[in-house]
């Protein structure tokens, strides 16, 4: 053997020494969290796979579980209600959407409310609210609600009459589509009527999207070559600059001050007005939460119905005798029906809207069930565990509206369906109330039968769709 190929094998041992030190270093740093993650999760914390849906569907675990993505930020959960209200109010400015969340939505969203944090967070809510009054809610059940109403009653009635199937999911998307059309921009959409619009779909997709890119590691270099997607996102925010151009075109109607009217009369300190892309992602952001939350949660309502006989009897029963001949409900009707409320809720405790929510630790951080947070590290909560959590609830499994009516209810943080702390929902009321109305506008005349029962089941997205619809026969009620 020569002194060269000695010199050689010299070599080759120290590269392959060398390499598999690396290896055994890269396997003892990571062998507890994914390659690249950003913040390192303490040991004590549980380790999961990093598939959310799964997750959502256990309910119980110690204290809180971690899973992380390569080169990510490690998501940390938690669901005892303790630790949630401490995340979301006790110390709220610790925890923030970040960049975390803002880079992954800021291309369809924006700078909208759901997709800020500080001055232009608290400025759109303070905006925001003065829309989501009681006034403004008994003013919409008698124009708006009961204009909509009909014209969703009329599609059913056809459907019934021609004992044809429907879709209830995406009859109830179109009907709060337009809707909140009216109550937040002035524009009628027409969506029942004309089918909906080309973005709608679009917008769907876009909404699939942002929520895998929570769960994939190079989703900004896959996202860039979906064309389909990039076109769904430019018809998106299309849409939103359309309605803004349109308002400033044709100017605020008489007597409107919707949602739209109060952002285009803010000004900045600096005495500017925001922009039409400004205006675009208010649009975007409140169609988010004026059509799918509430659309989802009567298409579950309607499927937990189904699925319990004895409460959907009940539900007649208070109808018929808070109703009496009327077709169409009043407000004060509407909250006198304790019964079917109650029915609302709990669809909402097992089927919420927005099943998960999370934020980024600016500081490192210990919860008050002793897990340890370090900074930039997501802490993220699961309403739809949390209202499967037999530590939370008695007989979780069960849908009891009786449980909605009497003894202790439950604070924000234990039925935290509609967010809690100082980022609660703006139009839980508006959303109850709106659900409330159709489900009783609906029931008042016709009833349901669901005949895809087997295939009823959640899509991975921000909110809670079904994966495949609710497709329904309809018969008129006597």
């Amino acid at each position: 053997m020569t002194n060269n190929w000695r010199e050689k094998m010299k070599d080759y041992y120290f590269i392959g020494a060398a390499a598999v030190g690396v290896a055994s270093a890269l396997y003892w740093y990571y062998k507890d969290d994914a390659i690249g993650v950003t913040a390192k999760v303490d040991k004590s914390v549980k380790r999961s796979t990093p598939r959310i849906t799964e997750e959502l569907l256990s309910p119980e675990f110690e204290n809180a579980t971690t899973i992380s993505i390569p080169f990510s930020e490690p998501y940390i959960f938690i669901n005892d209600p303790e630790s949630v209200e401490y995340v979301t109010s006790t110390n709220f400015d610790n925890y923030v959407k970040g960049k975390f969340t803002k880079s992954r939505m800021t291309d369809v969203l924006g700078n909208g409310i759901f997709n800020t944090d500080g001055h232009d967070w608290y400025v759109q809510r303070k905006l925001s609210s003065k829309v989501f009054t009681n006034k403004n809610f008994k003013t919409n059940i008698d124009t708006v609600f009961t204009d909509n109403i009909n014209i969703l009653l009329k599609v059913l009635n056809d459907h019934a009459s021609e004992a044809k199937l429907i879709d209830m999911h995406n009859i109830f998307h179109r009907y709060f589509m337009d809707s909140f059309g009216k109550i937040a921009y002035g524009i009628d959409l027409q969506s029942l009527e004309k089918g909906s619009a080309a973005f709608v779909s679009s917008f769907d997709r876009a909404q699939n999207a942002m929520a895998d890119r929570f769960t994939s590691a190079f989703w900004f270099i896959t996202d860039k070559f979906d064309f389909k997607l990039q076109r769904d996102i430019k018809l998106v925010r299309s849409f939103g600059h359309k309605v803004v151009e349109d308002r400033k075109k044709n100017g605020t109607p008489s007597n409107n001050h919707d949602l739209l009217s109060l952002f285009m009369e803010y000004r900045h300190d600096d005495g500017t007005s925001l922009t039409n892309e400004e205006l675009a992602d208010h649009v975007i952001n409140f169609i988010l939460a004026g059509r799918d939350t509430t659309a989802q949660a009567l298409s579950w309502c309607l499927f937990c119905l189904h699925q319990n006989p004895k409460v959907k009897e009940q539900v007649f029963k208070e109808i018929d005798e808070t109703l009496g001949e009327e077709l169409i409900p009043k407000y004060e009707q509407i909250k006198k029906m304790r019964y079917i409320n109650a029915v609302f809720k709990e669809t909402l405790r097992l089927y919420p809207s927005v099943p998960r929510e999370g934020k980024s630790a600016l500081n490192d951080d210990v919860l008050p069930n002793g897990t340890k947070i370090p900074r930039g590290a997501i802490v993220a909560w699961l309403p739809y565990a949390m209202g499967r959590s037999d530590k939370i609830w008695k007989s979780p499994e069960q849908f009891l509206p009786e449980r909605w009516l009497s003894g202790k209810q439950p604070t924000q943080y234990e039925f935290p369906s509609f967010n809690c702390g100082p980022r609660i929902c703006l139009g839980k009321s508006l959303a109850e109330i709106q659900g409330v109305f159709t489900l009783v506008s609906i029931l008042c005349q016709f009833d349901f039968n669901i005949e895809n029962t087997a295939s009823v089941t959640m899509k991975q997205s921000l909110s809670l769709p079904m994966k495949y619809g609710l497709q329904c026969s309809i018969t008129r009620r006597n």
